[in-house]
């Protein structure tokens, strides 16, 4: 028997979703609870299967519940039932391992699609899924975001040593999930870019001041001074001291 948690502070909601799961054959005992507080008391006696949450509840909000449970109970199954959708929820979504992310009013369609994958789930988090869920994901205003805080971090960090792994904690996503997103939003990998965007500042440098070479490269991320040099001219063509050159004439 499937055991489910139903939490929210408004009854008709919690209604709502115990109508949809009613319409199961699966064996499926349901318990509710109408904060979190309560919930916690709830999951530290009982073992639950999936639980519902909402995220705006008096006492405990639902992401505050969320990683409280795990710590009892490591194996539960999250589903968020929100009217919110805004992305600072989802990346903590994401970190705190949420399977699935519904936003009121839930679609029928919607729920029993989730709610079918939950009961056969094995505890891996469906990021992309609950990125897609978001409100304008259609319009990719969600993932748009989520690269523009990536290029702000590019921006502010080029001269230390990022990567794809550094990149994607920050922003909370798996290094494969944003690897997608950004050459799907920018056409690009992002190694591809950090390389494009130092080597852009580097050219800037050499043309406007007077640095050395060896402190440009350095300035932008390289401490090996020689591998600066080949792979500069690998994107230009031309060495760091010849461009110099070239473009003073």
């Amino acid at each position: 028997m499937y055991k489910v948690l139903v939490v929210d502070d408004e009854k008709i909601e919690r209604e709502g979703i115990k109508f949809l799961i009613s319409h199961y054959d699966s064996p499926i005992e349901i318990t509710e609870a109408d904060n979190g507080l309560k919930a916690l008391e709830i999951l530290k006696t009982q073992k639950v299967d999936i639980l519902f949450t909402d995220i705006r509840m008096p006492f405990m909000d639902g992401l505050q519940l969320i990683a409280e449970a795990r710590t009892i109970q490591p194996d539960l199954i999250t589903i968020i039932l929100s009217a919110y959708g805004e992305f600072e929820f989802a990346k903590e979504a994401i970190r705190l391992q949420v399977t699935h992310y519904l936003l009121k009013p839930v679609e029928t369609e919607e729920f029993h699609g989730v709610f079918t994958s939950a009961l056969g789930l094995k505890g891996r988090p469906d990021e992309e899924r609950l990125i897609d869920v978001l409100p304008n994901s259609n319009n990719g205003s969600t993932s748009r975001k989520v690269i523009e805080e990536v290029l702000l971090l590019i921006r502010n960090h080029y001269r230390e040593s990022i990567g794809l792994d550094w990149i994607a904690e920050q922003v909370y996503l798996t290094p494969s999930y944003l690897s997608f997103l950004f050459k799907k939003e920018m056409g690009v990998t992002i190694v591809k870019y950090i390389v494009s965007y130092r080597f852009e500042k580097a050219a800037g440098l050499l043309c406007g001041t007077n640095m050395k070479i060896i402190d440009i490269s350095v300035e932008v991320g390289y401490e090996n001074y020689p591998y600066f040099c080949s792979q500069f001219k690998s994107y230009f063509g031309t060495t760091p001291a010849k461009y110099r050159e070239g473009q003073r004439q």
